[in-house]
């Protein structure tokens, strides 16, 4: 049984309802991947995310906690606009766990940082 170290409440992604068009919500389930160093940047299946509530998403990932910082956004198999999710703000680019942190889904060199306190299996 693995055991998620901690949560990286990434309002970020998910504020994404915010660039709803009319017709309701887009799921992101069907598109969306966590994408990183860990992945080479790559969009793999078991970093999709899947959807956990109304305009809330989750995946989860094993990091090495190294002491160097892993970067990472949110985005689709082709970076697609509007499907490319790094950091709002300068405020938002260091990720903490359990603090909320908010994206940018039009983003194209703003990632995402964290560090993980421990080796483990993280939910992001």
């Amino acid at each position: 049984m693995k055991k998620v170290l901690g949560n990286l409440a990434l309002v970020s992604v998910l504020a994404m309802t915010g660039c709803a068009t009319t017709g309701g919500e887009r799921d992101y389930s069907q598109s969306l991947y966590l994408r990183g160093q860990f992945a080479w940047w790559d969009a793999l299946p078991e970093y999709k995310v899947k959807k956990v509530d109304t305009g809330v998403y989750r995946t989860e990932i094993e990091l090495k906690a190294d002491g160097q910082p892993y970067e990472f956004k949110f985005g689709d198999a082709n970076w697609s606009a509007g499907s490319n999710c790094g950091y709002l703000s300068e405020a938002d680019k260091d990720v903490k766990l359990d603090t909320p942190v908010k994206a940018n889904c039009s983003a194209v060199f703003e990632n995402f940082r964290f560090n993980p306190p421990e080796n483990g299996v993280y939910g992001f």
